[in-house]
């Protein structure tokens, strides 16, 4: 269950700390032409020495800076996120379309996924028409080892990433999900060279998933988008069906975010 964000009052020791510091932050954005010391307290009804130390705290964190006229403005880090939120959404509108026809296609759920903080994130997905489906969510995470969109990235990326990734810990997910490191190398190793993944119940019991990788206009992985459903559903065979065409629609998603394949 979600859960209802406090207010400074209703938070207590760091969070109340924290709840107060993005309060500033958020005040800060509604004037852009800046706010001197005196108009934060006042509008914030802090203390000064309080609201003193939680701005040098913004600032050390580049969520705030100061001018030369002492004036509070936002600081770069919040243009990074804010920057990261609409790539976000431009990927989910950019790969709409592809979803929903992967779901005509197949009659299964198909996700839109992105590596975030060492896991799966799904950044959207469009339902099955059946009511026998793959429950999942947006916002969600899932491991990147035992998930058929994590499986599908994690080739791609850095082999730094990939050795902390395998020296982490594989967490048994179910009876099939790959945890000897070199297992999953060579797992990796073969869907880099057919170009698509495969959770064969690997993340969750009696849910198998295709997935394909998304690269960006610099040739890095940016997403991948999958076809899941169960397993007496998604059989081996249908797997050869789906495959091929969910390739093809990461190869549209990767044309559409600039991508151009290599001669």
């Amino acid at each position: 269950m979600d859960r209802k964000a406090k207010t400074p009052a209703e938070a207590s020791g760091a969070a109340k700390a924290l709840v107060k510091g993005l309060a500033l932050v958020d005040l800060i954005s509604e004037h852009p032409s800046g706010l001197r010391l005196g108009d934060v307290t006042e509008r914030a009804g802090l203390p000064k020495g309080t609201a003193l130390r939680l701005l040098d705290t913004l600032q050390a964190h580049h969520l705030v800076r100061v001018d030369a006229d002492g004036r509070y403005r936002l600081g770069p880090r919040c243009a990074a996120w804010g920057t990261a939120f609409l790539d976000g959404v431009e990927l989910r509108s950019l790969a709409r379309d592809l979803l929903e026809r992967m779901v005509e296609l197949s009659s299964e759920t198909c996700h839109l996924g992105v590596e975030d903080g060492g896991r799966v994130l799904y950044l959207d997905k469009v339902d099955s028409p059946h009511s026998l489906r793959m429950v999942s969510r947006v916002g969600g995470t899932m491991p990147l080892h035992s998930s058929g969109l994590g499986k599908a990235m994690l080739p791609h990326l850095p082999a730094e990433f990939i050795d902390g990734v395998l020296a982490g810990g594989l967490e048994r997910r179910t009876e099939n999900t790959i945890v000897d490191p070199e297992a999953l190398r060579r797992e990796l190793a073969r869907v880099r060279d057919q170009g698509y993944a495969v959770d064969d119940v690997e993340n969750e019991e009696g849910v198998r998933c295709v997935a394909a990788p998304v690269f960006d206009h610099q040739g890095r992985v940016a997403a991948a988008i999958s076809v899941a459903g169960p397993a007496h559903r998604m059989t081996r065979g249908r797997i050869d069906t789906l495959s091929p065409k969910l390739m093809a629609a990461a190869r549209e998603l990767s044309q559409r975010l600039g991508f151009t394949p290599p001669a």
